[in-house]
């Protein structure tokens, strides 16, 4: 954002140093995001000790959830910190707008990881989700029932990828289009290498997540480790062949 807004081409900046410190056109520049910026006024108006009695633990305040998908019920809901993801799919969102079973829900947007159905009691807030091997985001919840195939949900996020990276570093720009690759040989080539192929994906997401300059390629590999851990059987994989973290 701030190289487009200095007249130059959309790419990350390498850190150090930090905006905070060496910004816009070189001054010091605090970027927030609008979420934060909302909580402004209630802060101003009711006091930061009323606010940080709202959530849980270190999670304080109210978080804005998006909630879409296939899901009767979708739109903005606002709430304090721990609530339960089931509470929010079912008791906000009404559960599916098929009417069929949940099967997977995405916590924190198109980069975020796939919880399954029996992991939905998980509260919201940026400790306990980080836990179970999710993040919290932006409060994107996007709902999917039964008869979605996670093998393509974990295509969509190296492709989402490969077409969103700036192209600056070599793990985001070419990891992506690999991750395509694997992923398409994972679920079309023989059964005989996709073990291999599987170790392959793995060894790509963990370099895209140690070596990619910003979060877009290094929250990739989130989506596509949940389908590895959660959902295998989506990529042809036995029990024993599910790894992942």
């Amino acid at each position: 954002m701030l190289e487009s807004l200095e007249g130059r081409r959309g790419v990350v900046r390498a850190k150090p140093p930090i905006p905070a410190l060496h910004g816009l056109f070189g001054r010091p520049t605090v970027v927030n995001n609008v979420l934060s910026l909302a909580t402004v006024p209630s802060v101003l108006a009711g006091g930061a000790a009323a606010y940080r009695d709202l959530g849980v633990g270190r999670s304080r305040g109210t978080q804005v959830f998006q909630l879409a998908g296939n899901v009767a019920r979708g739109g903005l809901v606002e709430t304090a910190f721990g609530l339960s993801l089931r509470e929010l799919v079912e008791g906000y969102g009404g559960g599916t707008a098929s009417g069929r079973p949940v099967r997977a829900v995405q916590v924190g947007g198109p980069l975020g990881a796939y919880v399954p159905e029996d992991r939905l009691d998980v509260r919201l807030d940026y400790e306990e989700l980080a836990a179970d091997g999710a993040m919290l985001g932006h409060g994107g919840v996007v709902v999917f029932d039964d008869t979605v195939d996670m093998g393509q949900q974990a295509r969509f996020a190296m492709e989402f990828c490969a077409a969103e990276s700036c192209g600056k570093c070599t793990p985001c720009r070419v990891g992506a289009v690999r991750g395509v690759e694997v992923i398409d040989a994972i679920l079309h080539g023989p059964a005989e290498g996709r073990v291999e192929q599987v170790t392959l994906l793995e060894d790509l997401c963990e370099l895209m997540a140690d070596g990619s300059l910003c979060a877009m390629g290094g929250l990739t590999p989130n989506p596509v480790r949940s389908v590895l851990r959660h959902f295998g059987a989506d990529l042809g994989l036995t029990p024993v062949g599910v790894v992942g973290p």
